[in-house]
This record gives C-alpha cells, sequence and structure tokens, in this order.
C-alpha cells in the first residue's frame, strides 16, 4: 500500500512538473516571438513555422496514442471556424509584441478566460454570476491601472492587436466548447491547426509575405527556438492532462502571464513600476479566481 501511495506520490508529482514545463515553454516562444520579427522575418511567416511545428508533435502524439485522425464531417465547420479564430489570435498576439511592452500586451491578452464565460453566458443565454461579474471588473481594474501608468509605452496599433488576440481566442474557445466538446481535444486541436496552417499560407501567398529569417546562426536559432517552444508547450500540456488532470493543469498554466513578465523583466530589461506589478497582479488573480469556482456550481438560467 505504501508503495502505491508513493508511486500515485510520484506519478503526480511528475505531472506538475510537466504542467509547469509547458508554462515555462510557452513564455519563452512568447519571449522569442519579437526578436525573431525583429531579426528580419514576419509575424505571417513565423506564425507558419509555429503551426508546422505543432503539428508534426499533434500527429506523433496522435500516432502514438492511436488517436484516429478522422474528423466526422458534422465537426468539420465548427473545427473550420473555430481555427480561424485561434489564427487570428494567435497573429494578432505576435503582432501586439512589436508595437507594447510585451508585459502589458500579454495582459490583455490574458483577459481571454474571462471573456471566454462571458461568451458562454451569452451563448447560454443565461445572466453572468455576481462572481464573474466581480472578477471581470477586477480584471479590468488591474489592467486599467497597469495601462494608465504605461502610457508612454502605448499606441493604438498594439491595444488594437492586443485585444483582437484576445476576443478571437476567446471566440474560438466559446465555439470549440459548444459545438466541438463531444470529440476527442485532441483531434479537435489537430484540426484546428490544419486550419490555422492553411489560413496563414493562403495569407502569405496572397499578400506575398513570406519572410524566413535570414541564414545567420542568431535569426535561424531564433525561429527554431520560437518554433520548438510553442510545440513542446503543446505536447507538454497533454501529458500534463493524462497525468493531472484538465483542470490541475489548466490552473498551472496560468502561470504562464507570470512567467513571460518575469522573464520580459529579466531578459528584455522591460521595468514595470510597483503600481503596474499591483495592476498584473490584480488581472491574474482575477482569472485564477474565476477559474476556481466550476461552472456546475453557478445558476444556468437568468
Amino acid at each position: 500500500m505504501t508503495n502505491l501511495s508513493a508511486s500515485g506520490t510520484s506519478h503526480a508529482a511528475l505531472g506538475v512538473l510537466t504542467a509547469l514545463a509547458a508554462a515555462i515553454s510557452i513564455s519563452f516562444s512568447n519571449i522569442l516571438s519579437p526578436a525573431v520579427v525583429e531579426s528580419g522575418s514576419n509575424t505571417a511567416t513565423l506564425l507558419a513555422f509555429r503551426f508546422v511545428s505543432f503539428l508534426l508533435v499533434c500527429a506523433l502524439w496522435m500516432k502514438l496514442s492511436g488517436t484516429s485522425f478522422v474528423l466526422d464531417r458534422r465537426y468539420r465547420w465548427p473545427c473550420f471556424v473555430a481555427g480561424i479564430g485561434n489564427a487570428v489570435g494567435s497573429g494578432a498576439l505576435i503582432a501586439s509584441f512589436l508595437y507594447l511592452p510585451l508585459s502589458l500586451a500579454i495582459l490583455i491578452f490574458y483577459t481571454f478566460p474571462l471573456l471566454t464565460r462571458l461568451g458562454e453566458c451569452a451563448l447560454n443565454r443565461r445572466r453572468p454570476a455576481v462572481f464573474e461579474v466581480l472578477c471581470l471588473a477586477g480584471a479590468l481594474t488591474g489592467l486599467a491601472i497597469c495601462l494608465g501608468f504605461g502610457f508612454d509605452h502605448l499606441n493604438t496599433p498594439g491595444l488594437l492587436f492586443a485585444v483582437a488576440a484576445a476576443l478571437s481566442i476567446s471566440g474560438s474557445f466559446v465555439l470549440a466548447g459548444h459545438r466541438l466538446k463531444t470529440i476527442q481535444p485532441t483531434l479537435q486541436t489537430f484540426y484546428m491547426g490544419v486550419t490555422g496552417l492553411v489560413i496563414t499560407l493562403a495569407f502569405i501567398l496572397t499578400t506575398r509575405s513570406w519572410a524566413p529569417p535570414p541564414m545567420e546562426i542568431v535569426a535561424s536559432t531564433l525561429m527554431l527556438g520560437a518554433s520548438v517552444t510553442y510545440a513542446a508547450a503543446f505536447f507538454a500540456i497533454y501529458k500534463g492532462i493524462g497525468m493531472i488532470g484538465a483542470s490541475r493543469t489548466a490552473m498551472i498554466m496560468n502561470l504562464e502571464p507570470v512567467l513571460t513578465i518575469g522573464l520580459a523583466i529579466l531578459l528584455l530589461q522591460e521595468g514595470l513600476s510597483p503600481h503596474q506589478l499591483f495592476g498584473a497582479a490584480m488581472v491574474i488573480a482575477a482569472v485564477v479566481a474565476a477559474q476556481l469556482r466550476p461552472l456546475s456550481d453557478r445558476p444556468q438560467e437568468a
């Protein structure tokens, strides 16, 4: 019995470390993304490389786990539309990094879990719970504190890109949760990734914006690093879900904005005032608090 208990504890600990590795990996991908563009590439090309890396890892994971690649016809259009939202949101987030300090851009984007909750309320025709409204108000207040004390760093394109990223990703999540909740998550994610790659390549061909990084060690390494860390995060997330469950993995992934902001301060020399750090803490606390309360505990009807 003791051996079984110790084995279960070590398995859970490994699962926590795996989810933590996913948060660290995606944070590094965030940090590397603006550097890739500054080295001579562009947002669309980076997005294409990230999707290719993501799909390679996803396909390998599905092959090893025995997951079928066959998608029922009734789920194709929802996957396609959700994939478009995901691609637009991912591209807009990368673009926002070029105009805003990365720490502020990631905070604006990180409101998407709360926006997703509000979207679910609208879709299910139920009034948001008071707790949900309070969490949203807390997050917006935190953002106002951050942005209010940092207007010297802000510009309209960056703000619009960050808001568009949050709205697009939340819309993709709402649609996926409503129309795709009965299919295997990895299969759903794979076809959303395929859609994202197709949309990105179509945009590149239409605008003739293909811009791979220069054939230099630093530029190529940055592109490889941003793509591989993005794909590795996907693998670690699903591995973590298999070991400790989706809820615990999702809660650990809430460390992503904390780690991204920390890395931005450490590696990019971004400075946040005490007021901005307080505002950032308010945003993160509001999102985490909203996720701590299960959806099943909330009123289902207005």
